[in-house]
């Protein structure tokens, strides 16, 4: 057994921890009143030299606490004579860990251990039931999370935004948190972040620049608005990670929509987040204000399908991600060298040059692509400008009366899944209050909800494909209007952009004869008969 007296001469740590959940419990576990009661505590047995040790805000059922930790230092470097706690729970929730400490650690360095209210003290033997009330309190924490994730759930499949924080570029609504308003000064930032990757900028381009630029990262600005900041502050201001970058120029969120579920965790022990499949995604369409238009969104996911490498001068080849092999289907690989004069420099098919198939040598001149694209284009671009009619009733060419008919039985379903999910959302409440109340067990809780909530999801998809099929012709007429625009804006170019090529081509064949077919996103393949008439 431990000397009072030698304990006397050392720090008396009382530890005090509150949890987010804690806090629902009212006033009895704050940080305030647990510090009063470790204070009289220690004063009505004369414990002078006293210090506390604070971790606000954190699980019990983690041990990675910060003020937990530094007790823990302090005890191995024979500073702390006693520890005192309100009660075990506010200790930890493991009671494999709290076993660990109490019955192993504090012992071997001579620990005087108290839990106030559970009655423990080391000094005066075992406490038999409180390895008992350890695993209580681990049940406790638990069940605890097992609700919390029920109703996150509930909440998630309701359209409600799941993040704390609304992505850089929005701010939350003064009035309505759940809803995001367009913050104009970042929101600038994320239209150039877009812009400069239609120009053929990468993530890691951007982030250098936006260094250079001294543009604050996105936790130094939210910072500089009088806001907080999720998790650590970058040691530099301007120093734009590429990976952040990278995850912006992919979030749907810019677009309009709510993405919840990207995310979990693996128990309510470890709160590492782990990254779900992206089937496992729940997106509720346009439920705010798009800072990024569809179709730059689109151009954008289809270049950086294609990731353009730098060659060794850093510059990014015009073509990457459109050249594809007529035969193999391979794509086609831009080739330099120090040995090869600007003129001779080439597209080669990439099956060929790594002799993975039996493919010929499908290769092309960067200057012959570019001279034949740009007269492809401008042919093509000058059919659409002076037959503006004439084009957009070719694309919309088809069986009308097929797809009216499609598009009311789409609607008619759309009705059906709208009213389920209305009922759906109602069932999820009223469930977790039956289990709370005790009507249900939490395992029928558990079987309801999962049942409920595959149901759900499944829901959603069909109001969203059938939402899809109901646009889809406006969607044509939509997107052939933006690129009358953008046809008229462009009408008159000189060079080839990377935001050029990739709004007009879908993909550029290459045949083994030097062919070349180049196929528009509009769908008349290359226009031929059409540019023959004005050549």
């Amino acid at each position: 057994m431990t000397n009072q007296s030698t304990n006397n001469e050392k720090l008396t740590a009382l530890y005090v921890r509150l949890s987010n959940d804690d806090e629902r419990e009212g006033e009895s576990n704050s940080i305030v009143n647990q510090k009063k009661m470790l204070s009289k505590y220690a004063s009505d047995y004369n414990l002078r030299k006293r210090q506390f040790y604070i971790d606000d805000g954190i699980s019990g059922t983690t041990f990675n606490r910060k003020g937990f930790q530094a007790m823990i230092a302090d005890i191995e470097s024979g500073l702390v004579g006693t520890v005192i706690v309100k009660d075990m729970s506010r200790f930890g929730r493991d009671y494999l860990q709290v076993g660990l400490y109490t019955d192993i650690m504090f012992p071997e360095h001579n620990i005087h251990f108290i839990a106030i209210n559970d009655g423990v003290d080391s000094e005066k033997g075992d406490n038999e039931f409180t390895p008992f009330r350890n695993i209580i309190n681990e049940w406790y924490a638990k069940d605890t999370s097992k609700k919390i994730r029920a109703v996150f759930k509930a909440k998630g499949l309701s359209g409600v935004p799941l993040t704390a924080n609304p992505p850089y570029g929005y701010i939350k609504d003064p009035n309505n948190p759940t809803q995001w308003l367009i913050d104009e000064d970042s929101a600038t930032v994320v239209r150039r972040m877009f812009q400069l990757s239609i120009e053929g900028y990468g993530p890691t381009q951007i982030a250098k620049k936006f260094q250079a630029e001294e543009i604050l990262t996105p936790a130094h600005y939210v910072v500089s608005q009088g806001r907080k900041a999720m998790g650590q502050l970058p040691i530099t201001p301007y120093y734009w990670n590429n990976k952040t970058i990278a995850n912006m120029l992919e979030s749907q969120e810019y677009i309009g929509h709510t993405v919840n579920f990207r995310s979990t965790t693996k128990s309510y022990k470890d709160k590492r987040k782990v990254r779900r499949d992206k089937s496992d995604w729940v997106i509720f369409e346009n439920t705010h204000e798009a800072i990024i238009e569809q179709s730059v969104f689109d151009t954008v996911q289809a270049l950086r399908k294609h990731k353009r490498r730098p060659t060794r001068q850093k510059e990014l080849p015009l073509f990457s991600g459109l050249l594809y092999c007529a035969d193999c289907g391979g794509k086609l690989y831009f080739c330099r060298g120090k040995s090869i004069s600007p003129n001779q420099e080439n597209y080669i098919c990439s099956s060929y040059r790594r002799r993975t198939t039996e493919c010929t040598a499908h290769y092309i001149r960067s200057v012959v692509l570019e001279e034949v694209i740009t007269e492809n284009l401008k042919k093509t671009m000058t059919y659409i400008h002076a037959n503006e009619r004439t084009f957009m009733a070719d694309v919309l060419k088809g069986d009308q009366q097929a797809r009216k008919k499609e598009a009311a039985q789409q609607q008619k379903q759309l009705i059906q899944s709208q009213k389920r999910i209305a009922e759906l959302d109602s069932i999820f409440p009223q469930l977790y209050e039956d289990m709370v109340s005790g009507r249900i067990t939490s395992e029928r809780f558990d079987k309801l909800s999962s049942t409920y909530e595959e149901e759900q999801v499944l829901l959603k998809q069909q109001v969203l494909d059938a939402s899809r099929e109901i646009q889809a012709e406006l969607d044509v007429t939509a997107y052939l209007r933006e690129l009358r625009k953008f046809v008229r804006k462009h009408i008159h170019f000189e060079t080839l952009t990377p935001e050029l090529l990739h709004e007009m081509i879908d993909k550029i064949m290459i045949h083994e004869d030097k062919r070349i077919e180049v196929h528009y996103k509009f769908g008349l393949g290359d226009l031929g008969h059409l540019i023959d008439d004005i050549a």
